[in-house]
């Protein structure tokens, strides 16, 4: 995982109010992060998970969102999915999406523009721009039965039945 990407989380912290930038793949696993939230490894895999599985139940319901944006007690968490963005692991190229930790007074279209931003110029680094990806996961295969408690799985089924 490349200096590149790293740069680009740092950019993410230079917004007033945002305490933590990560790159997570589509199962749900921290694949690099800055900031004040580090977390182990039983965390980020609920949490990635639970990401993960959110941005699969807005897919099947809206199709495919660029953003989705929950404020919690302690501020907001903001995914960034559609970005098209790769990251080179030991396993070969991975498509990831921004997660941003943040307070709840961020200045969104701010966080917007940066995001934006910094992606431009991180997909034109030569590290980066040259990445192909072998295999694509999809978010909805997180929506199984064996990884999801009760409550969730009958909120997917709810949802399902329209």
């Amino acid at each position: 995982m490349g200096k590149a990407h790293e740069i680009f989380l740092q950019d993410m912290l230079r917004i007033q109010g945002v305490k933590t930038a990560a790159l997570v793949n589509f199962r749900g696993e921290f694949l690099l992060s800055a900031g004040v939230f580090t977390p182990n490894a039983q965390i980020s895999n609920q949490l990635g998970t639970c990401i993960v599985q959110l941005i699969a139940t807005a897919e099947y319901v809206r199709g495919r969102s660029e953003e989705v944006t929950m404020l919690y007690s302690e501020g907001r968490l903001s995914a960034f999915i559609n970005l098209d963005l790769l990251i080179d692991t030991p396993y070969g190229a991975q498509e990831v999406f921004l997660l941003i930790l943040s307070s709840a007074n961020v200045n969104l279209p701010t966080l917007r523009m940066t995001v934006k931003v910094a992606l431009s110029k991180l997909k034109l680094d030569k590290s980066v721009r040259d990445l192909r990806i072998n295999v694509r996961v999809y978010p909805q295969n997180l929506l199984t039965r064996d990884r999801m408690d009760e409550t969730s799985w009958q909120f997917v089924e709810a949802i399902s039945r329209g």
